[in-house]
């Protein structure tokens, strides 16, 4: 169970702003940026709730510092500055709430469980993308830029040795800029962000709990094991009537485009993810479930930790996996894989 704090003025102020440095420098590194929320969530697990909140205060302030003075030192305007801000932002708060909840400054401090929590912050940070994806997208600089990496990626992908020539014309004329951008925005579009974004807040966490267990430093109440906040997925359920939502999105899309409704088909998918979502959940809790049954050594469980990050970077394998949580999810909606009763909260 996580517990929140009211935060601190001094005691955890320099573990919170290290680890703030950390998730503004990854944010900003190029390749290891998909790690930036990585310190925040072990600022948790370390810590305890309140000093990841406070992390997570110093953060959004330094990266949005840093960001107008980037803009104003190479005169590129607010507007981009502001997006990098609120994008960031909303990623970082998104988070802090998964791994802390509540923070006890709050008037209301009500209990919201952590999948759900996992998919009002995974939608957050859709919108967050997809209205800086759009925005930015007008800007004749960010167009030019983007049409030029695509061009190259697309002519080094083309002229490699293992491309076969008999679809070498194909290749030409369906990996051009303009085909790929509205390939991107449509995925993204329909659940393809959304899905991103609960990817991105699932990997952190599990990997801030992995993190914990190399350093051995934990704080009871602040977050606990893996084993322990495992609990939460453990015991849970979707609710019954989300596998009819599930099976009326998939007609409803196909009519909606047929009709050519395409708002309310966006919205379909993205109910449909949302739904995919719940289901995957489900369905890592029936392995976790099964996995806390079974004695195990706690180096073993280190390293199905570390298969499980090698698994999500493995291209095939991770969709496999994907698909088989997602369907075992599913069944239990009629086998019962959860044989010892567990709470049902809902």
């Amino acid at each position: 169970m996580n517990k929140t704090l009211a935060l601190p003025l001094s005691r955890d102020t320099v573990p919170a702003l290290v680890c703030a440095g950390i998730c503004v420098a990854l944010m900003r590194s190029g390749f290891l940026t998909f790690f930036f929320l990585l310190p925040l969530g072990f600022c948790h697990t370390a810590f305890g709730a309140a000093t990841a909140w406070l992390c997570f205060v110093f953060a959004a302030l330094g990266n949005a510092v840093l960001s107008t003075g980037v803009s104003l030192y190479y005169g590129t305007g607010l507007a981009g500055a502001v997006w990098d801000t609120l994008y960031f932002g909303t990623l970082a708060l998104g988070f802090a709430w998964i791994m802390a909840g509540n923070p006890r400054i709050m008037p209301v401090n009500f209990r919201i469980r952590t999948v759900y929590r996992f998919i009002a912050a995974s939608v957050a940070g859709a919108l967050a993308f997809l209205g800086m994806l759009f925005t930015m997208g007008r800007e004749e600089g960010f167009q030019s830029f983007l049409r030029s990496h695509i061009e190259a990626v697309s002519a080094a992908y083309i002229a490699s040795p293992g491309a076969d020539a008999a679809p070498q014309s194909f290749l030409e004329s369906g990996l051009t800029p303009d085909k790929i951008i509205e390939a991107f925005s449509m995925i993204a579009l329909r659940g393809g962000s959304l899905f991103f974004a609960f990817f991105l807040f699932f990997f952190s966490r599990q990997g801030s709990f992995l993190l914990a267990k190399l350093f051995r430093r934990q704080r009871n109440g602040g977050g606990g094991s893996m084993d322990s906040t495992a609990g939460d997925l453990t015991g849970f359920f979707v609710p019954r009537r989300t596998i009819w939502v599930l099976t009326l999105c998939l007609p409803a899309i196909v009519a909606f485009r047929i009709i050519s409704l395409e708002m309310i088909e966006v919205a379909a998918w993205n109910v449909l993810v949302i739904c995919v979502i719940m289901f995957l959940a489900q369905g890592g809790g029936i392995v976790l479930f099964t996995l806390a049954r079974r004695p195990m050594p706690p180096m073993m469980r280190l390293i199905f930790g570390i298969c499980f990050v090698m698994l999500v970077f493995s291209p095939g394998l991770n969709l496999l996996a994907l698909g088989a949580l997602i369907l075992l999810g599913i069944a239990e909606n009629w086998l019962p894989l959860r044989k010892v009763a567990v709470s049902n909260e809902q």
